[in-house]
């Protein structure tokens, strides 16, 4: 048996299915034990032995189930990394402003904070709204249409969240709306903020986007810009799949979603850019991965 093929085995008939429960205990351990691991902990293992058909469909989503174990284990890393003496502030504000000014001292996110209107607002909340659906319902459109790409989609999902995660500890970064909000001075304890997307809450009286980008992890994650990774991921893995029909709606996603991050304060310019390429950079390496597995299969 190869090495190739026992990692397999211990990845599909191990990590995937008992995994989940390991950590569970883990947390529980700790005292940090949350519905959600419960609930992972339970489906795991029941969909790994139920059919074949659910463990298919376990397996495919196990990219997925690494970044939300990222995600979560990024809540005991980040304290002690992310610390008001190492945020980068003003720095970047000033490379964006270099390069991509609109005026004297004037980013463009600065000039979409002073010249915004309804209209603009609802579209751009539309990609921030749904990106969480979107790439939910592409994961099981490809699951019955083509597993392959699945697997390029999910792989180098989970690949950009991985840079994502190393970028945010080594060089942590204040978004558009913190430096408007609070100058280039870096403090402790500040909320997370729903920043342009606070006017579409007020526009309906709720406070959808106010609760839901209040719970993210940190503040200081603008670099890269994962919601532009994400359509990146989707453009580029599609780039020979695509249709006439397709590629008009993972093009206008894709820049949607930039233009989105910018006018709504969430990121600066450089942050989509290096979204993009990270982007690029994981579906490239995981593509070259499975053509190489695909042609050692193939060899005789």
């Amino acid at each position: 048996m190869s090495l190739a093929t026992i990692i397999r085995r211990l990845w599909t008939d191990i990590f995937l299915p008992v995994g989940p429960a390991i950590y569970a205990v883990i947390m529980f351990a700790i005292g940090d034990l949350r519905v959600e691991h419960i609930v992972i902990a339970i489906v795991a293992p029941v969909m790994a032995f139920a059919t074949r058909w659910s463990k298919s469909l376990l397996v495919a989503a196990g990219p997925g189930l690494l970044v939300v174990l990222g995600y979560d284990l990024m809540r005991y890393i980040r304290p002690f990394f992310v610390v008001p003496s190492r945020v980068v502030g003003c720095a970047v504000r000033q490379i964006d402003l270099s390069l991509f000014g609109v005026g004297p001292n004037i980013t463009l996110s600065d000039y979409f904070a002073a010249h915004h209107t309804l209209a603009l607002d609802l579209y751009f909340a539309i990609p921030y709204s749904i990106f969480f659906v979107v790439t939910i319902v592409y994961c099981v459109y490809l699951f019955f249409r083509d597993r392959r790409r699945l697997d390029h989609y999910l792989w180098a999902f989970a690949l950009v969240h991985a840079m994502a995660f190393v970028v945010w500890v080594a060089l942590p970064v204040a978004p558009p709306w913190y430096i408007r909000a609070h100058g280039c001075t870096i403090l402790a304890g500040i909320a997370p903020s729903a920043a342009g997307l606070l006017r579409v809450d007020q526009y309906f009286g709720i406070h959808y986007f106010r609760d839901f980008y209040g719970r993210a992890p940190d503040v200081f994650g603008a670099m890269p810009s994962l919601h532009c990774a994400f359509p990146a991921i989707g453009l580029f893995t599609a780039w020979r799949a695509a249709t006439w029909v397709t590629w008009p709606l993972h093009l206008l996603y894709f820049f949607s979603m930039f233009v989105a991050s910018i006018y709504l304060g969430h990121h600066w310019i450089i942050d989509g850019l290096v979204g993009w390429l990270m982007a690029a950079v994981a579906v490239a390496i995981v593509g070259g991965i499975m053509r190489l597995r695909e042609a050692r299969v193939a060899a005789p």
